[in-house]
């Protein structure tokens, strides 16, 4: 099943076979992904695609380059994928929200990567019936269902794809004495499989260290001598575009890499975590990715805290296995690195690009996602189809045939996972019971489709989980002030502050509590909380404003509508707190034309009332009749509206 290194390109006949051996694998991958393709956008896709404002303008390009790939209220600002967020914003140019085009892109990437397996497992030895299974496999394998049935995931199958693309393409190079076309065309891929993703920075070591073992036969001497001309300058290349994307991600993010203060505790409680204890749960959670890799049942898109605790020591029974796992894969590399050289290229594609992200050398924005296997499994399942060529012909075929259906059955199985938000978020608190974003994610929606105690049952339990959950705290907040409990409202909205003091949104909402019970003096407290806090934001001023009115002191009261105003020209509730604070100033005029602004743009019952009042006040009889007119017709069922 292996032949020597360049040999399956030599024939015609061959090539043939390797190109229908690329097709078959595309043609698998589109069959076991078929019924994704019905699923909505849901999870982080709403974050990604529907609320990020990049995704809007296709050739927005200083936004695509110069910002973060998620939207700016997200919690996560460390990913950096212009890329992958154009092909979203073509998506969007072509159909808008609608799903479909977004999964149909992915799921033809996938078919995609999957010939692409085929091509350069054949580039790298293994004949065209080799080089298919190894595509069949990668197709099928259900670690990849997170990549592909999420269009999130796109970043992990365009930067495959084009990791595999430089790859096969600096193979040719290679092949033919370096040449400018192919070499032009590698680093070209790998420009564009970084700006996919940040797991592609791994090309830098992978692509020399394929040349090592598989043009200089494992020796360093007979690279460096060989090391000038136009292999020189491909690595040269290599090493400035390496360059050029740090520096643009450092534009855009403000830095390379994560650090605790731009990663939340609950998405990777190792990245806060002294180093060694860092190191060691990243050993343990290898562990975790070779035995999915392996045995892929009990999958989960979620892994956060606590479905995945912190290491303490390394005589803890995960640590223990990190490091025999990580000791066994140094073994293998040893043992392939002297007896098969290109199987040891495979093993390095693995785990070079894992290690990009596995809290190993630096933190990352997740402590682990099983979409992060997608390129590392390449190398994994053209290693499987090594080993099949152990066995004999007979029961190599079996082995194959039982992994490719046995796969391809749970992929399909998985697949719907991601059909609905509901059903994704009831699945996602199932298999990861321990996580408290798992349990914030189920409440929250729940509490979007107005099941509101089965939403603060679901929040509770993310709280007992991480009781400094302020997300979970301040939805259940939210869901108590809406029911009008006002002191089960207060009491989390006073826990939240008490844990993050900069939560905006807690500050506004508490004051809106407070004077809606009278209790104007706390009221003002946590309105100029929100103001100091964001003093751009025209929320803090509203509040402000009714706290200081509720208090008589009703200039003081109109200068903090007006600010409001001044931030944002018409915003409805500021327009009505100035009118009515002008109108209890005795101020007709401001008052009457504050409200007639009010009910052009926002034609409420008080923007009426206020109105209809402020005109009889200023003797605008006529007017006050015709008002009353315009609001009966909209409101006719209020009996308020009388000539």
């Amino acid at each position: 099943m292996v032949a020597g290194v360049g040999a399956p390109e030599g024939t015609g006949a061959e090539r043939t076979n390797i190109v229908r051996a690329a097709a078959v694998a595309a043609f698998i991958a589109v069959a076991v992904y078929a019924n994704s393709l019905s699923n909505g956008l849901v999870y982080d896709d709403r974050t990604v695609v529907v609320r990020n404002e990049a995704v809007r303008h296709p050739f927005g390009w200083r936004a695509l380059l110069l910002t973060s790939s998620w939207a700016p209220d997200a919690q996560v600002i460390i990913a950096y994928r212009p890329l992958t967020t154009w092909t979203f914003a073509l998506n969007y140019a072509a159909h808008g929200d609608g799903p479909f085009g977004y999964h149909l892109v992915n799921v033809l990437a996938h078919a995609g990567v999957s010939a692409l397996v085929v091509a350069l497992a054949a580039a790298f030895g293994l004949s065209a019936t080799a080089a298919g299974l190894a595509g069949a496999l990668f197709a099928v394998h259900p670690i990849h269902t997170e990549a592909v049935g999420n269009v999130v995931g796109r970043a992990e199958i365009l930067a495959a794809g084009l990791t595999l693309l430089a790859l096969l393409w600096q193979r040719r190079s290679a092949a033919a004495g370096w040449t400018l076309s192919a070499g032009a065309s590698s680093i070209l891929a790998c420009a564009l499989a970084m700006l996919a993703k940040e797991q592609a920075i791994a090309l830098a070591a992978l692509a020399p260290l394929a040349d090592l073992a598989l043009l200089d036969g494992g020796s360093p001497r007979l690279f460096l001598r060989r090391l000038r001309g136009r292999r020189a300058l491909f690595y040269l290349a290599l090493a400035a575009l390496t360059a050029c994307y740090l520096l643009l991600r450092t534009a855009a993010l403000g830095h390379v890499a994560g650090s605790r203060e731009t990663i939340g505790f609950w998405m990777n409680p190792a990245a806060s975590a002294p180093t060694p204890r860092r190191v060691l749960t990243a050993l343990k959670v290898l562990a975790v990715a070779i035995k999915l890799l392996v045995l892929p049942v009990g999958l989960s898109a979620d892994y956060s805290f606590r479905q995945i605790s912190v290491v303490t020591s390394a005589g803890e029974p995960g640590a223990l296995a990190g490091i025999l796992v990580a000791a066994g894969l140094a073994l293998l590399a040893a043992v392939l690195w002297r007896r098969q050289r290109v199987a040891f290229v495979w093993l390095g594609l693995s785990l070079l690009t894992y290690g990009v992200v596995s809290n190993l050398c630096i933190p990352i924005g997740t402590i682990f996602a099983e979409r992060l296997l997608y390129l590392p499994s390449v190398g994994f399942c053209a290693l499987v189809v090594m080993a099949l060529a152990r066995p004999s012909g007979r029961w190599r075929r079996v082995a194959a045939a039982v992994l490719l259906v046995g796969w391809g059955a749970l992929t399909v199985q998985r697949n719907p996972v991601w059909h609905d938000q509901l059903g994704f978020a009831e699945a996602l608190a199932a298999d990861a019971p321990d996580s408290s974003h798992a349990h914030h994610v189920l409440g929250t929606t729940y509490a979007a489709l107005g099941r509101d105690q089965e939403a603060l049952t679901e929040l509770a339990r993310a709280t007992a989980i991480l009781p400094d959950n302020v997300g979970s705290l301040y939805n259940a907040a939210v869901i108590h002030q809406r029911r009008n409990e006002a002191d089960e409202a207060l009491a989390l909205y006073r826990r939240l502050t008490d844990v993050d003091p900069g939560y905006f949104a807690a500050w506004v909402n508490s004051a809106t509590i407070q004077e809606n019970l009278g209790a104007y003096g706390p009221a003002l407290d946590a309105a100029q909380r929100a103001v100091a806090l964001r003093p751009t934001a025209f929320e803090g001023y509203v509040v402000t404003g009714v706290a200081l009115r509720g208090l008589g002191r009703l200039d003081e009261a109109q200068s903090a509508f007006e600010q409001a105003l001044r931030l944002v020209p018409g915003q409805p509730e500021a327009l009505l707190g100035l009118a009515t604070t002008a109108a209890e100033r005795k101020d007709i005029v401001l008052a009457t034309s504050a409200f007639e602004h009010l009910v052009n743009i926002s034609p409420s019952r008080d923007a009426y009332r206020g109105l209809v009042s402020s005109y009889r006040q200023a003797g605008r009889g006529e007017d006050a009749a015709r008002a009353v007119r315009a609001a009966r017709e909209r409101f006719p069922d209020d009996p308020s509206f009388t000539p």
